[in-house]
């Protein structure tokens, strides 16, 4: 397919478009294994290119005054930034989360219960446990060239 069909909805289009991207490129391996390789290292470039567009194009709307910058927002719900055509740009703002205070707590201890200070905060490092949340970035990289 040479051309994208223009009837169809722009998120139609960007799909066929991308979804014949590996028909385009030329591959240094021609094995399965390298073919899916090479293809893990496209789409993961390829999400870090659309990323950085992605913030430099909001970036220059927000400047331009076409949207409102998000980050002023601090009232909690869905709010309409701007619109324009068939498109518009939305932001959920989520309701603040809520931080545990050390010293706010330490500092209640003693007034209100003659806790030491140091001792309400020694508690609190041993009471201290592992999380489960771990954070797992996986890189695809190109070895070596021509």
């Amino acid at each position: 397919m040479s051309e994208v069909k223009t009837n169809l909805g722009l998120q139609a289009q960007l799909w066929m478009l991308l979804d014949t991207l590996a028909d385009k490129l030329k591959f240094p391996d021609r094995s399965n294994a390298g073919r899916d390789f090479a293809m893990l290292f496209v789409w993961k470039h390829t999400e870090q290119i659309a990323a950085k567009k992605y913030k430099e194009l909001l970036d220059k709307l927000v400047q331009d005054e076409m949207i409102e910058d998000a980050q002023v927002i601090t009232i909690a719900g869905n709010h309409m930034l701007g619109e324009a055509g068939r498109y518009a740009v939305q932001v959920n703002v989520s309701v603040p989360r809520r931080e545990f205070n050390a010293d706010w707590l330490a500092e209640r201890m003693a007034k209100d219960y003659k806790v030491p200070t140091a001792i309400t905060k020694q508690l609190i490092e041993e009471a201290k446990r592992p999380g489960k949340t771990q954070v797992r970035r996986i890189t695809v990289i190109e070895k070596g060239g021509d």
